[in-house]
């Protein structure tokens, strides 16, 4: 597949992100004035929890899209290494569903190519738009060695993976035309994302409804976090309501969807990981041993597989518990796996946030 290769540059600064003052409330516009929603979509409940809200508050779904920073890269640049098999899948049958756009954006080799970067810059980061790929070349910092695994922090500046994801959505909306008007008619945006003050850490800081850093003269950009005092019991009545099937890693007892295999996974987590996917687990270890650094600080990931117990998290008493293995590790999710006429609540829905990021 050809890849279009763009350097974006307007002129006089005119689509540069303006000085932005962060940190204040703001009244949204009504939804039907903006041009653009988009709806950042992990595939866990907390994301598809705001996208049934913009739904039940009447959002026009001709101007919804639904943006997702694929871990392990797309297309030609996928290596899967950390996302789980079905997140990609499940994203897309949600879009068929609704009748909703799936867009797209990475970094070149995904995590595990930022990983295993030494002396080169940070990848490449790449969008969809429509059946093209385009790619926004990375020219600045310097030549530098990872080859080191996230620290399990919540500073950003060393927990690289979450600011890593983030960025290549932050430079697409930045340098997509499509998401740029004139000065006489700028594009009006919504932004929208799932995190919940309940959670902890840094999100319990974050405001509600706020003015997006990629505001500018051509483009206005409005932050929503629609769920974000919504508690996780209100969530999984929305799944209920939508007769929408939750990722299939609740059911087998994980209470977030992060990376199948995130750096904050519990010794049980990891049990459990080598349980339906040794594969995997194996491939960790083989990189620990590569780069020589582990994920945790005191113990490898087979030393925490040692220790973990499978039981803690899989619901082994499930009958179900074969298929809900098979939806996880399954590269395709049809609209019809999506669909859950009579709802069943996951094994994993009230665990919180054991073994995800803060």
């Amino acid at each position: 597949m050809a890849i279009q290769y763009e350097q974006m540059m307007f002129s006089f600064g005119l689509d540069q992100p303006q000085n932005v003052q962060k940190g204040e409330p703001i009244e949204l516009l009504p939804l039907h004035e903006y041009d653009v929603v988009v709806v950042h979509i992990s595939a866990g409940k907390d994301s598809m929890g705001s996208f049934f809200q913009l739904i039940k508050n009447g959002v026009d779904l001709s101007k919804v899209e639904l943006w997702h920073q694929a871990v392990d890269g797309h297309g030609e640049e996928h290596q899967e290494f950390w996302d789980w098999p079905c997140t990609e899948p499940y994203i897309e049958a949600v879009g068929k569903k609704f009748g909703v756009p799936v867009y797209y954006q990475w970094r070149r080799g995904g995590l595990y190519g930022e990983l295993m970067r030494e002396n080169s810059y940070t990848g490449d980061v790449f969008y969809k738009e429509g059946e093209q790929t385009i790619c926004l070349p990375t020219t600045k910092g310097t030549l530098s060695t990872r080859r080191k695994f996230p620290a399990q922090s919540a500073d950003l500046r060393i927990r690289w993976c979450s600011s890593y994801k983030v960025d290549s959505a932050k430079r697409t909306l930045g340098n997509n035309p499509r998401m740029s008007g004139t000065l006489e008619h700028r594009k009006k945006i919504l932004w929208v994302t799932g995190e919940r003050r309940a959670e902890g850490g840094n999100r319990a800081n974050y405001l509600e409804k706020e003015l997006h850093g990629s505001t500018s003269r051509r483009r206005l950009v409005h932050h929503w976090r629609p769920v974000i005092d919504m508690k996780q019991a209100d969530i999984f009545a929305l799944f209920r309501e939508f007769k929408i099937m939750p990722h299939p890693a609740y059911y087998l007892g994980f209470g977030r969807v992060s990376c199948m295999g995130c750096i904050f996974s519990t010794a049980h987590q990891w049990a459990a990981y080598q349980y339906i996917a040794p594969e995997r687990v194996a491939r960790f270890a083989e990189v620990e041993k590569e780069i020589d650094h582990t994920i945790d600080v005191k113990l490898s990931i087979l030393e925490k597989v040692a220790i973990g117990s499978v039981s803690k998290v899989l619901p082994i008493g499930d009958p179900l518990l074969p298929r809900w293995v098979s939806l996880a590790l399954s590269r395709s999710f049809s609209v019809d796996d999506l669909v859950m006429e009579d709802f069943i609540m996951p094994a994993g829905a009230f665990r919180g946030c054991e073994g995800g990021s803060p």
